[in-house]
């Protein structure tokens, strides 16, 4: 097998980070890696030598995906995006397939309690599951936190002292249309059954728990602005979340202000407080060391969940929100996280103080496709990886994608991965090459001369850089 890495992603400024981290760590195993938008790179597995394919999701799309790289000669491994920041029972991982578990030769869990629910649901997968800890919380260490700096210093130059309010509203906000067509659309892809009751009953606590939580919020931001009349509030919406309903809630109030651009770490470190609805970036906060309050209007099976209440004090009611919030911008909360909240934050993340989740995936990797057949080496000095004519540079985007995964700017990414090596003590200047509108080669080899010539004339009708 060549020593190839496949790392499809569908939401840049969340997966893009930890994806480069995987990166600098598969290089110093002699790998090259393929990175980029998930769609494109899922349409032209058969048009690229085969390497290992490292799924996001294990969804029932991700299962044709799976066997379709199977089928062509890949190693397939999974990590589950939508794992981290929950709670589950073996009957909640409703999202996950099971064909695309039967098509994923390796898989990474994060957390103990999430690993049994797994190996439950799916027992004939036991021994393929590993725990690891996500790449994206690798770089909430201090290890990493530099690499955060000039984000911080802009916003915070930009924003001044603010409050950050971070929220969740996947279903009943969405992008992608309306609270029925959303549900429709989950019926469609096999995630939920119209005709069993516990499904439904699920559905309709999400609703009444998303629907709680904006009514706490749209008090919670008046309330902010009535006691802390000079300091902005930043309310910073899911990336799948409508953004003019925020926009639209506090037209014409310049201190309140909407924003959804780059990793949600930034804007936490920049953030002299974090109030979210059980949003997965509370739980970012505890490992980032920052303030956070989970605000949790009703509790229900749903609510119950998330790993973000078990790990940030919670508020009942606006009221006892903003009186915490006073509690912590006024200095007089000291001791905001109990042992009790980081102790089950590391056993529910597998977070593991001296070792990298990204070491442990990339090790397991290795070991499992050197006992299954090996790698073959790179073809002298020019990169192994060469598509077939048949190679598709650019799909449109349609729906929210553009707004997921907009275009890659490879002298930005260049600087990231640099900074990422510098952080981990690597040193190298690995070659960073445009394959494809939204995808990017990283490797210690350059492109074949014949690839190249014909990413120059695919490049003649569009600009890989803009996509466009």
């Amino acid at each position: 097998m060549n020593r190839l890495l496949y790392l499809p992603m569908e939401i840049a400024s969340r997966e893009l980070d930890s994806r480069l981290l995987l990166s600098v760590i598969a290089l110093t195993y002699g790998f090259e890696v393929m990175l980029g938008q998930k769609w494109l790179i899922e349409s032209n597995i058969r048009r690229m030598p085969p390497g290992i394919y490292l799924s996001k999701t294990m969804t029932r799309r991700d299962a044709g995906s799976l066997a379709k790289a199977r089928a062509c000669g890949y190693f397939t491994a999974a990590i589950d995006e939508e794992l981290p920041g929950l709670v589950t029972k073996p009957e909640e991982l409703r999202w996950i397939a099971p064909e695309a578990v039967a098509q994923a030769e390796a898989i990474f869990i994060g957390g103990e309690g999430n690993t049994q629910s797994f190996v439950t649901r799916f027992p004939e997968a036991s021994a393929k599951v590993a725990m690891a800890l996500n790449p994206r919380w690798d770089l909430l260490r201090s290890t990493f936190r530099s690499l955060f700096d000039e984000d911080v210093a802009r916003i915070r130059a930009a924003r001044g002292d603010f409050i950050l309010v971070n929220t969740n509203q996947g279903f009943t906000n969405s992008e992608k249309g309306t609270q029925d067509e959303i549900l429709k659309e989950q019926v469609r892809l096999g995630k939920i059954d119209p005709d069993n009751t516990e499904h439904m009953d699920y559905v309709r606590s999400i609703c009444e728990m998303e629907n709680a939580n904006k009514a706490a919020i749209l008090e919670i931001v008046a309330g902010l602005r009535n006691a802390y009349p000079e300091r902005t509030v930043v309310i910073r919406p899911h990336p799948s979340e409508r953004i003019a309903t925020w926009s639209d809630a506090f037209r014409g109030d310049a201190k309140v202000q909407v924003v959804r651009e780059g990793s949600a770490v930034p804007w936490i470190l920049a953030s002299s407080l974090l109030i979210h609805t059980n949003c997965t970036t509370g739980t970012e906060a505890i490992a980032l060391g920052k303030p956070a309050i989970c605000m949790l209007p009703i509790d229900s099976a749903v609510t119950r969940r998330y790993l973000s209440n078990r790990v940030n004090p919670v508020a009942r009611s606006v009221a006892e929100a903003l009186n915490l919030a006073d509690r912590i911008i006024s200095g007089a909360a000291t001791s905001l996280y109990t042992p009790a909240m980081i102790d089950t934050f590391h056993h529910a993340m597998s977070f593991e103080d001296d070792r990298l989740g990204a070491q442990i995936i990339i090790d397991q990797l290795v070991e499992a496709v050197q006992r299954r057949e090996g790698f073959s080496a790179a073809p002298g000095t020019a990169s192994a990886w060469r598509p077939d004519q048949k190679y598709r540079w650019h799909i449109p985007d349609k729906n929210v994608r553009a707004e997921l995964f907009p275009s890659l700017d490879r002298e930005a990414v260049t600087r990231r991965l640099q900074k990422i090596a510098k952080a981990l003590g690597v040193d190298f200047m690995p070659q960073v090459e445009y394959c494809g509108s939204k995808a990017l080669l990283i490797s210690n080899h350059r492109m074949a001369p014949f690839v190249r010539f014909r990413r120059s004339l695919a490049g003649a009708f569009y600009d890989f850089r803009t996509g466009t």
